[in-house]
């Protein structure tokens, strides 16, 4: 329609309304791509929002599974060790989780696959897959200590003398398993409060921040199973 009455303004030469007619359809033009760009830009906002919300629904069921974890291990841990004090000799404290021994990493790769990378913090995203890599790592630890666990403990469950030597000691290999779990649950503290950091950061995933890189410096205690 524009179109039309700006061709007719041009054969009457009517100036004037040549002038309005082209001001119209520029601004038109104009609106015409700002709405195109204002509804790209809701578009992915709302990508963003679906990604984020994913992302940061995984890093919370992850936490509450690990530490609960950590608070079983701790326990049992601290039951062994009283038992120890009273003289018993208890069989060595293991812990076996029902179902997968490692959390699954779908939901990180498929925001990679949604293109998160470039609609989010470089830091922030180098940030995420560090976490998820050592998340995994972490879950390689527990599979092999799981498989000590299955192999050369619970055979021997109905004999817990066989655990230990003549002097009444935990043998190393068993005591060195134990060690090996109270890390591992270590690890868990560590990259669960690189999570919450992780959490915090994704409700601005744009904006640079805290780095939420997991920190294994105090992990070692010193402490070691009796």
């Amino acid at each position: 329609m524009i179109f039309r009455r700006l061709a007719a303004s041009i054969r009457k030469q009517d100036w004037f309304a040549i002038s309005i007619e082209f001001v119209l359809l520029v601004l038109g033009v104009f609106l015409g791509i700002q709405v195109a760009n204002w509804n790209e830009d809701r578009q992915e906002r709302q990508r963003i929002a679906v990604i984020v919300e994913a992302i940061h629904t995984d890093l919370h069921d992850s936490d509450e599974v690990l530490q609960q974890v950590s608070r079983q291990i701790e326990a049992g841990l601290a039951a062994f060790k009283a038992a120890r004090a009273r003289g018993e000799r208890p069989p060595p404290y293991y812990l076996r989780i029902p179902g997968s021994d490692t959390p699954p990493q779908f939901v990180f790769e498929a925001a990679m696959q949604a293109g998160i990378v470039d609609l989010i913090d470089p830091q922030l995203m180098f940030d995420l897959g560090f976490y998820y890599s050592e998340r995994d790592g972490i879950g390689a630890k527990l599979i092999r200590y799981v498989g000590f666990v299955e192999s050369e403990i619970l055979p021997r469950l109905g004999e817990p003398a066989s655990f230990y030597d003549e002097s009444g000691t935990l043998k190393p290999e068993f005591a060195q398993n134990m060690d090996r779990l109270r890390e591992w649950s270590g690890y868990n503290n560590v990259i669960t409060r690189s999570s919450i950091c992780l959490q915090r950061r994704l409700r601005h995933p744009q904006q640079p921040g805290e780095s939420c890189r997991p920190q294994y410096d105090w992990i070692d205690s010193g402490e070691r199973t009796p």
